[in-house]
């Protein structure tokens, strides 16, 4: 069932320098995975979105609902897209997703969800290698997005640091691999095999 007034976002815009080829169209599950993760989150949003940069091959825009980087926020990595989406669809939540997350699935959106605090500023994973909220898996709540453009227009230009001065509902005891990126080709090697013999 889909939440109204909860919007989905994919961030598949970066350009993947480590990975050396795109990370979004890596393949795990038989597609795409920036087009799996954007089926994915049309589970339970009203709406979604796949976030790109200008350069990168796009897929049909009668399939996928594309926002592409605006100039002004060029280089300033997920924060200028969630910027880009904070003012175009204002007065809306985000649940956003990034693409380098190949085990992240139903089960680890619906814990997410599960565990969705709307008066709150955002719902988080805990990453304890950080010890800190993941900032890359969160549902934003529409009030902490109003404030986001003028925050980072004040020079807090990463997610991180806008969650860090944040009302997050922190989610603990979730399986880590909902938060493990792989951003290295032995990355996308070592889970495509973790998944086979899953």
């Amino acid at each position: 069932m889909t939440t109204p007034n909860l919007y989905g976002l994919v961030l598949a815009g970066g350009q993947s320098r480590r990975m050396g080829q795109d990370k979004g169209l890596l393949n795990y599950r038989g597609m795409p995975h920036r087009e799996y993760l954007y089926a994915l989150l049309g589970r339970y949003c009203e709406h979604v979105l796949l976030s790109l940069n200008p350069s990168q091959p796009a897929p049909d825009s009668s399939r996928f609902n594309l926002i592409f980087d605006q100039p002004a926020y060029a280089d300033t990595g997920p924060v200028g897209a969630v910027v880009n989406v904070a003012e175009q669809y204002p007065g809306v939540a985000l649940f956003v997703v990034t693409c380098d997350l190949p085990f992240f699935d139903a089960s680890c959106a619906e814990q997410l969800l599960a565990a969705r605090e709307p008066l709150r500023d955002a719902t988080a994973f805990f990453n304890p290698d950080m010890n800190q909220a993941e900032p890359l898996v969160t549902i934003y709540e529409a009030e902490f997005l109003r404030r986001v453009p003028s925050q980072f227009k004040s020079g807090v230009n990463s997610l991180r640091k806008l969650l860090a001065k944040a009302d997050v509902k922190l989610v603990t005891g979730h399986d880590g691999r909902c938060i493990h990126s792989a951003d290295l080709p032995g990355d996308v090697d070592a889970a495509k095999q973790k998944m086979t013999t899953q």
